[in-house]
């Protein structure tokens, strides 16, 4: 008994990280995959309201005087109840309901699970082991298993909250092993609550619910009001983002852009590859970002020798490459360029993470959470511009807004090309290169002073 206590640790540790390396995406893509399978309306709404609230639960986390290792145990526990309820009913009451529980384990759990990783990693010497990964494969064969069989998602769900179950004895050590770490941590004054920004964030988030809707489905709502909900949004958007400008005093603009860029390749760029590339065009894009995401680190810091002006250098360079080799109509130079982008955002992403956590002027337990609010701020704003040049395209040129999102012909290429892809890509890259240049600009002071 005592020699399988530590296994079944390490299987619960395993899962933990396995879950929130994917906690993101795996249940949107099972909620996805539900809805194609049965067109019923209950799973679209509940498609739509994980999404607002996997957006929102980043902003509005952390808002009690409780540790991220706590916060951590309540994604665990949000992902239990979640996953449940989606095995045993299709009631639109509770999918909401579940929906809402599996929307803010998406968003928080990555981000809680890395906070607590560096508070042991920075004054322990917690590793984790290679073993971990044989066993995510193992238990991803799970998941495949219900899609091949077409066991209707309902086993997905199940095994879903039994990993869920399997991570509260992690959950509950790692809480234990960082009580050192908040022993010695004074506990930061959380800012009170306003109402004004309260207000402000229902109405952002009622918008970007129907926003997410108007992709889904065809709705018959006159253009230039879409336009109003998309210029109120980014309004809305931009004095959130003031009024968290001091959460962090460095590293935003990086943050921001980050966030941009992820959503350029991946929303974007997953639509409008199929009229580059074909009907494979999203599977592509998708592999093009994971590819950069993991490999660009180890390879520009090969590239550059293992020196880190050299690797930034490289990096930066090969941003400012993708995005004009995105506005190209070539599909290999097109690949080419999503790949640079993505690789320059698997650069940055690690470097952030420790920019922002060793920062003094932060709040470790905060650095990582505020990191990833900055990053949403960055990725809203791309969906938020994106979409208010669609509806400018479509009512210019006649089309229904769902031509793009669901496209069965590549004839309207240089018509999206134009007014979408370009203007899109010039302010991506208009804000990449500010970023660079802030960078710079924010190190000669620093140097200075």
């Amino acid at each position: 008994m005592e020699k399988l206590r530590p296994s079944f640790l390490e299987v619960s540790i395993a899962t933990l990280n396995f879950l929130a390396n994917i906690g993101i995406v795996l249940p949107y893509v099972l909620i996805l995959f539900k809805y194609q399978q049965t067109h019923s309306v209950n799973y679209l709404v509940a498609i739509i309201v994980f999404y607002v609230a996997r957006a929102a639960s980043i902003f509005s986390t952390k808002r009690l005087n409780l540790k991220s290792s706590t916060y951590l145990l309540m994604c665990l526990w949000l992902g239990v109840i979640g996953s449940v309820i989606y095995s045993v009913t299709s009631n639109l009451g509770w999918l909401i309901a579940g929906v809402l529980c599996l929307g803010y384990t998406s968003a928080n759990i990555w981000p809680y699970f890395l906070t607590i990783k560096l508070h042991l990693t920075t004054n322990t010497d917690f590793k984790l082991k290679r073993l971990y990964w044989v066993i995510f494969a193992a238990l991803a064969l799970l998941f495949v298993a219900d899609f091949k069989f077409d066991l209707q998602y309902r086993l997905a769900f199940v095994i879903l909250a039994i990993l869920f179950l399997i991570t509260i004895p992690a959950g509950r050590l790692l809480n234990q092993f960082s009580l050192a770490f908040y022993d010695r941590q004074a506990p930061t004054k959380r800012a009170p609550l306003k109402l004004w920004r309260i207000g402000l964030f229902v109405i952002l988030f009622g918008a970007m619910g129907l926003l997410t809707l108007l992709r889904k489905a065809s709705l018959s709502i006159a253009l230039p009001y879409v336009l109003a909900v998309v210029v109120l949004a980014i309004v809305i958007l931009n004095i959130e983002l003031a009024a968290d400008w001091r959460a962090m005093p460095a590293n935003k603009l990086r943050i921001v852009n980050r966030g941009f860029l992820v959503s350029l390749v991946l929303l974007y760029n997953s639509f409008f590859a199929y009229f580059i590339l074909g009907k494979n065009g999203m599977y592509l894009a998708f592999a093009m970002y994971l590819l950069g995401f993991e490999a660009g680190r180890p390879l520009f810091k090969l590239i550059g020798h293992q020196v880190d002006a050299h690797a930034q250098r490289d990096a930066r360079l090969a941003l400012i490459g993708g995005h004009l080799l995105i506005l190209t109509t070539i599909p290999v130079l097109y690949l080419i360029g999503l790949l640079l982008i993505a690789l320059y955002v698997g650069y940055e992403n690690p470097a952030i993470n420790t920019s922002v956590y060793t920062d003094k002027a932060n709040d470790p337990d905060l650095a990582i959470i505020n990191k990833y609010r900055f990053s949403t701020y960055g990725g809203l704003l791309c969906q938020l511009c994106f979409f208010g040049l669609l509806v400018a395209t479509s009512a210019i040129n006649q089309l229904k807004l769902m031509a793009f999102f669901n496209p069965n012909s590549p004839a309207l290429k240089l018509t999206y090309l134009h007014t979408l892809t370009w203007p899109l890509v010039s302010l991506s890259l208009l804000m990449s290169i500010m970023t660079i240049y802030g960078q710079r600009f924010f190190k000669r002071q620093s140097h200075a002073a």
